[in-house]
């Protein structure tokens, strides 16, 4: 293997969500610098709208859905059993 494969493996090898690609020094935006008050009215009012209506779960359908995934895993078959030792000579 050679030098430049082992580091083609090693950058898809590694998470950094560059793809093998260098890292690019690229300068961090922050919302104040660059964003007008009115853009960021926009992008306010925009989650606004996106949030209405939206409400969290009532504990009776949380405990349905937890109820659901209990039945769900009980269901499914088991990986592993025990099997009996077939040499023991204990009484049963």
């Amino acid at each position: 293997m050679t030098p430049y494969e082992y580091e083609r493996l090693m950058a898809e090898a590694i998470p950094t969500g560059r793809f093998g690609r260098p890292a690019v020094d690229e300068p961090t935006r922050t919302a104040s610098s660059t964003d007008t008050p009115e853009q960021q009215a926009a992008r306010r009012a925009a989650l606004s709208e996106a949030q209405h209506g939206w409400r969290l779960p009532d504990q009776r359908s949380q405990k349905n859905r937890e109820r659901t995934a209990e039945r769900k895993r009980a269901a499914r078959p088991r990986h592993l059993r025990v099997v009996p030792d077939p040499t023991d000579t204990r009484a049963a």
